[in-house]
């Protein structure tokens, strides 16, 4: 008895008692984080491939990429990690539980249908709080177009969420990864099959 109160008082306690301090520490950054930037944080979750080839799957999650990437440009908002967002990807959980589980104000779900050399991107801006939407839009337009509906689509989520971009935040926004759509189609193939 005397050994087990030994190993326990010397060796096991203090073990036990550095991963409460640990748990502890990391909630209480997540709460100030949350505090911080909870009324302004999202998740942009995988677009749904609605085009009649299943093929076109990679670029419904280019699209939701590169809207979370441009999102990440602003200061002012919190945008959760694509590694995180897409492991939601084909699962059947609702919007709540999503942005419960990750910490999150709204929610960024779309779809995306391609044709030839036409596109439809839908997209939905949901504030997790309520299930209710703040902006929808659906954008028909030729794959040209594709970086403005882009631009506007991260524009009207700012304007939603009443997030005012400086000249520079609207800049970052508005650039545009490339002007060849092949070469950006081509790379948008190639992160699919990696």
């Amino acid at each position: 008895g005397v050994t087990y109160f030994a190993v326990d008082k010397f060796f096991l306690s203090p073990a036990r008692e550095q991963v409460r301090v640990e748990q502890a520490l990391e909630q209480g950054r997540s709460e100030a984080l949350e505090k911080q930037l909870g009324e302004t944080s999202i998740v942009v979750l995988p677009f749904t491939n609605l085009s009649t080839d299943p093929e076109q799957a990679f670029f419904a999650d280019g699209m939701a990429e590169e809207l979370l990437n441009l999102l990440a440009r602003i200061p002012e908002l919190r945008v959760i990690s694509r590694t995180s967002a897409f492991s939601f990807k084909d699962k059947s959980l609702s919007v709540g539980e999503i942005a419960d589980r990750l910490k999150v104000s709204h929610v960024l779900e779309g779809s995306v249908r391609r044709s030839d050399d036409r596109i439809r991107i839908t997209a939905q801006l949901i504030d997790a709080k309520t299930d209710s939407h703040l902006w929808s839009e659906t954008y028909d337009r030729t794959l040209d177009d594709l970086f403005e509906v882009q631009d506007e689509i991260a524009r009207s989520i700012a304007g939603a969420l009443r997030i005012k971009l400086s000249p520079h935040e609207a800049k970052a926004i508005a650039s545009k990864p490339t002007a060849n759509l092949q070469a950006y189609d081509a790379y948008l193939r190639a992160r699919s099959f990696a």
